[in-house]
């Protein structure tokens, strides 16, 4: 069954403009050629300011009254800015103008408790909570859960007290209401009353078919919300076509970073909420520092990281946060480490977190790194993917016979039980039961080097490609000058030119090795190379620019594999052996 939360805040539209309860204001608007009354507050209502009086009418009842006037615009942004509070509780929230939210709370509220009944007090506990929250933002509300959102609107505006209707209840919590709380147009509302009908129980007691037959359409649907048997519209899930940004102006400049992340703690659990309640998460947090104006000559030395003064007193950080997540205490440790190497520009007065770019994020990660299919076959792996994004968007990649490296496969599709990189078994491929119990005298386990399962041959191109490839520096060895049989290479010292040779005696130059690579300057440091593959010629088609490059596999001594190249004297790092 749905259930829908209705907030009524009957004096938002002076609340917003500044006034409170208990100060004498009206808000007019142009309306009949003339300034007329859209509503007041408690004070100016119970000294007798209606709705529909012009302003000098109003003031002649209260001369101490205030008067506001309307900007329908400004006010519908703030009250579509006060829906999004509502996000915390669902994600189907509207606005119901021109004082009025509300919000579809049905997966909220409808989750079963271990006995299969609804919990006892949820709905009790949400509407308290957007009570207080609302108040806490300067509004009074009425807030009020029913089976439908016409009835929770009746009894938060006309019964002016928050309250749960019970499942099925709406007739009976309607009963008690005048019936203009029914909103019916005037022709049907006086003859109504002048038929002796004056509460919605009156009107709910009428049998349907006198009503269908002498009363308009909207009579008929009232009198149906009367009879308990209001629409149950669908809520569309809030969209907001803007980045998530919440702004924290500061009573008093804050110069301590302490200070600064005890507020960024409660804006990133507010900005967790929303997403959570968008079914997004942020994969990007930019956090903008408005600066004291009265400081706007100090120093704004940045250290360590790209945050900037910018122009107009703000200084911004930017930070990606890798995976999708909206974990706010992760969020947090990143923003405080990147905070550890700021030196604020000056006391800050306001603090902004903008969340753009977010991405849709169920609250977990795909099947593929879930623990639980780690075991999962290969086969049953591709065939997900397939189903997910297509048969042609899986395949698998088969070296051809092309000069570029980044050309030098095809796509192929993917066979079942066999991988199309995996070379063929060469010959009859015996039991393996017959060599399990047998083992070599020296009690080596024969099946390690069983002819059947041949060492998988290096692959010939790198699995991860730098687009374009990045220049590095290299230290070389000129082969031709080194006694081979009596210098170990590791032992050259490159910086002060060739090596000699050793003290044996020296024996002929190698021909034709030239020189070889030494050692690579990777990761900000100078890196042994400690085996090399090569060299490999290859050239690139000359409709294309064309090159003539000798590649090299070089194995560092970290481990990492890296497939190097000369051209024109410079060596340039193309790619990673994974």
């Amino acid at each position: 069954m749905f259930r829908y939360l209705v907030a009524h805040l009957p004096t938002f539209r002076l609340e917003r403009c500044g006034w409170d309860a208990s100060q004498p204001a009206a808000l007019v608007a142009d309306e009949k050629s003339a300034l007329r009354v859209q509503c007041a507050t408690p004070v100016a209502l119970r000294a007798g300011v209606q709705r529909g009086m012009t302003a000098a009418e109003a003031r002649a009842v209260l001369p101490a009254l205030q008067v506001e006037t309307l900007d329908a615009p400004a006010e519908q942004d703030d009250l579509q800015d006060l829906a999004t509070q509502l996000l915390r509780v669902s994600p189907n929230v509207a606005t119901l103008p021109p004082d009025g939210l509300v919000a579809e709370i049905s997966r909220v509220t409808g989750v079963p408790g271990p006995d299969g009944l609804p919990r006892a007090g949820a709905e009790r506990a949400l509407a308290e909570r957007v009570r207080l929250r609302l108040g806490q933002l300067g509004h009074a509300a009425s807030v009020v859960i029913a089976d439908d959102p016409a009835t929770a609107w009746a009894c938060a505006a006309w019964g002016r007290r928050s309250r749960v209707v019970p499942r099925g209840g709406g007739a009976d919590a309607l009963a008690h209401l005048p019936l203009a709380s029914l909103d019916l147009p005037e022709r049907e509302l006086s003859l109504l009353t002048g038929l002796g009908l004056h509460t919605v129980g009156d009107f709910a007691a009428l049998p349907p078919a006198s009503v269908v037959g002498r009363l308009g359409p909207v009579a008929v649907a009232a009198h149906a919300l009367a009879r308990g048997q209001g629409p149950r519209p669908t809520i569309a899930t809030w969209q907001d076509d803007e980045s998530l940004a919440l702004t924290q102006p500061l009573l008093d400049p804050v110069t301590q970073l302490d200070a600064l992340i005890f507020i960024l703690n409660a804006l990133l659990r507010d900005a967790a909420a929303r997403l959570a309640a968008a079914g997004q998460a942020a994969v990007r947090l930019v956090l903008r520092l408005g600066l004291d104006p009265q400081d706007d000559g100090l120093d704004d030395d940045v250290r360590g990281g790209p945050a900037r003064r910018a122009p107009g007193g703000v200084q911004e950080i930017s930070l990606r946060l890798g995976s999708p997540t909206r974990d706010p205490r992760h969020m947090l440790q990143l923003l405080r480490a990147r905070l550890d190497t700021l030196k604020l520009a000056g006391p800050v007065c306001a603090v902004t977190l903008e969340l753009p770019e977010p991405t849709p994020f169920d609250g977990r990660q795909r099947d593929m790194l879930d623990r639980q299919r780690a075991a999962e076959a290969l086969d049953e792996v591709v065939a997900r993917l397939q189903d997910e994004l297509g048969a042609d968007a899986v395949v698998v990649p088969q070296p051809t016979a092309r000069h570029r490296p980044e050309a030098a496969w095809q796509p192929a599709p993917f066979t079942p039980g066999r991988s199309a990189l995996l070379p063929a078994l060469r010959g009859p491929v015996p039991c393996l039961a017959d060599r399990l119990g047998q083992r070599r005298p020296d009690g080596s386990d024969p099946v390690r080097a069983w002819e059947g399962f041949p060492a998988l041959p290096p692959p010939l191109r790198p699995t991860l490609l730098q687009q374009p490839p990045v220049t590095v520096d290299l230290r070389t060895v000129d082969l031709r000058t080194v006694d081979l049989r009596t210098v170990d290479l590791r032992t050259v010292d490159l910086r002060s030119g060739p090596a000699s040779p050793g003290p044996a005696s020296p024996g002929p130059a190698s021909p034709g090795l030239g020189s070889r690579p030494r050692q690579l300057h990777a990761d900000g440091r100078w890196v042994d190379l400690v085996a090399l593959d090569g060299p490999e010629q290859l050239a690139g088609e000359w409709w294309q620019g064309g090159f003539l490059r000798e590649y090299w596999r070089a194995t560092l001594a970290d481990g990492r594999q890296a497939w190097l190249y000369q051209e024109d004297e410079q060596w340039a790092l193309h790619g990673w052996f994974d």
